[in-house]
């Protein structure tokens, strides 16, 4: 599809009630269940592999949950005593959880009942609860109340101000021992639909343009791995681990905007960050 024409179905879909979204987006797109590859699979498993680092397990607070509560169930799993799963739009639905349950059965040992009711289910056999609509802008729990939090290729569609709002939230309801699990897509997502353009097309845009391709159901924030690890350090976060996947990719047709960032921070693709709270370093 068109990437132009993709930014337009994202418009209409604003206008849509739930209902009819859900049946568009099932028939149209194909990607309403979603099927686990080893891929996908071992970039989730590095929450977990996150979470046990703390010195023990606590409560977990996962923002952009998504439509299939994959982390909140593998951190549940992983023996997370209670996970707080926030989303701004109530994206999943019993369905959407159910065939990754059926899915992770065959991959993470463990008794992994389906579920009938969305909220009650998940909360007595999982632990989780599924904030949604929810903001963690402002969650209103207590301070030094979680001890993990994480999200998956979520920052990206945030615009920068409200991540820092996001931030700010989570280091207020951190507690001492808390850990940051943060993985990040800097791609042009609309090349994931459309083959003609490239996954840093989105570069060659001024703002004032960028802003006309870029609607609230599909935001894009463009702000690249050295934007995040200003945003992490402003907010007193300190890096266990700070990644980033750099493949040689050609980059051309850079807006003026773009020309103070580094080569190799223009071709990053992906960014993995683990961070705690006021600590060094070194």
């Amino acid at each position: 599809m068109d990437w132009r024409l993709k930014c337009l179905a994202h418009y209409l879909m604003e206008y849509l009630p739930r209902p009819v979204e859900r049946a568009l987006r099932r028939r149209v797109s194909g990607r309403y269940l979603f099927n686990l590859v080893d891929e996908e699979f071992a970039a989730y498993s590095y929450h977990v592999d996150n979470f046990r680092r703390l010195p023990n397990p606590g409560r977990v607070l996962e923002f952009g949950a998504g439509s299939n509560l994959l982390s909140a169930l593998m951190l549940s799993a992983a023996g997370a005593p209670e996970v707080l799963a926030y989303d701004l739009s109530r994206l999943a639905t019993v369905e959407r959880v159910n065939h990754v349950i059926r899915q992770l059965r065959k991959r993470v040992p463990g008794d992994w009942p389906e579920i009938v009711d969305l909220d009650q289910d998940l909360t007595s056999r999982y632990r989780i609860r599924y904030c949604a609509p929810g903001d963690a802008r402002f969650t209103g729990l207590p301070a030094g109340s979680v001890d993990f939090f994480c999200s998956t290729s979520t920052l990206e569609h945030i615009p920068a101000p409200e991540i820092a709002r996001i931030l700010s939230e989570c280091r207020r309801i951190a507690s001492t021992q808390a850990l940051f699990s943060f993985i990040i897509d800097y791609h042009d997502h609309y090349a994931t639909a459309d083959s003609t353009i490239t996954r840093v097309n989105f570069y060659r845009y001024p703002e004032a343009i960028w802003r006309i391709f870029n609607p609230p159901g599909h935001h894009q924030n463009r702000l690249r791995h050295s934007d995040y690890e200003r945003l992490f350090l402003d907010h007193g976060l300190s890096f266990i681990e700070n990644r980033s996947v750099v493949p040689p990719i050609v980059v051309d047709r850079v807006h003026e905007r773009f020309k103070r960032y580094s080569k190799d921070d223009l071709m990053a693709l992906n960014g993995f960050f683990v961070l705690r709270a006021g600590a060094s370093n070194a």
